[in-house]
């Protein structure tokens, strides 16, 4: 069990991992008792927006938190491996997960798990709304504290990584979003009208369980 000093909130993306899930949620429940637990689930067969779906989380929990863990689903701390202290900057801390040799995949890798204040994520608009399918929102992400001169931290995480298929490189649809989705953040800064303030979005129905709450959400 891990004691804070002030009150966490994962925010988890989450679509058809429901092995991953019946991990995390134990786990992060045995890690921290106080923290509360919150499921983005994207409904519908649109291609998965996770930056988006992290955006639509935010704004759903606020209030409610002094701290977020923007979260993926697949990523479990390790304990006393890991310093979940209260963040002075947005915080990379998954920088030593399992799937990845337990370093850093490259220098600017920004995903995983990231811990910030609601300040922080104000501060850049959160993510960039229109990256669909994978790839680019955490780079995006990473480069909008950087094009705005705002501090960066990154401190020692180790994670041990669930097992999941990449399909990316199996559908040739999401190949292309791929692509598409690198070309703009290559060939554009970031678009700061695009983010918390421009998340269109529709809530289904948000579940209450014991350990965590599910937000059921139509992009």
């Amino acid at each position: 069990m891990i004691s804070l000093e002030y009150k966490l909130a994962f925010i988890v993306p989450y679509r058809n991992r429901e092995a991953h899930l019946l991990e995390f949620v134990p786990h992060y429940r045995r890690l921290f008792p106080a923290a509360d637990i919150y499921i983005v689930h994207q409904m519908g067969n649109a291609p998965f927006n996770r930056g988006k779906l992290i955006n639509i989380g935010f704004l759903y929990v606020e209030d409610r938190a002094d701290a977020f863990d923007l979260s993926d689903v697949d990523m479990l701390a390790v304990e006393g491996h890991v310093d979940y202290s209260f963040p002075k900057a947005a915080t990379h801390l998954a920088s030593a997960a399992s799937q990845f040799g337990y370093t850093m995949p490259y220098p600017t890798y920004f995903s995983g798990h990231v811990l910030l204040t609601a300040e922080h994520m104000r501060s850049v608009n959160g993510f960039y709304n229109d990256y669909p399918g994978y790839g680019c929102e955490d780079d995006c992400f990473y480069r909008s504290f950087i094009e705005r001169g705002l501090p960066i931290d990154r401190r020692y995480g180790r994670y041990e990584s669930l097992p999941h298929e990449r399909i990316v490189d199996k559908d040739p649809a999401l190949m292309e979003l791929f692509n598409r989705n690198w070309d703009i953040f290559n060939l554009n800064p970031r678009d700061f009208c695009n983010g918390l303030s421009s998340c269109e979005y529709r809530i289904g129905q948000v579940h209450s369980f014991t350990d965590f709450t599910q937000i059921d959400v139509h992009l």
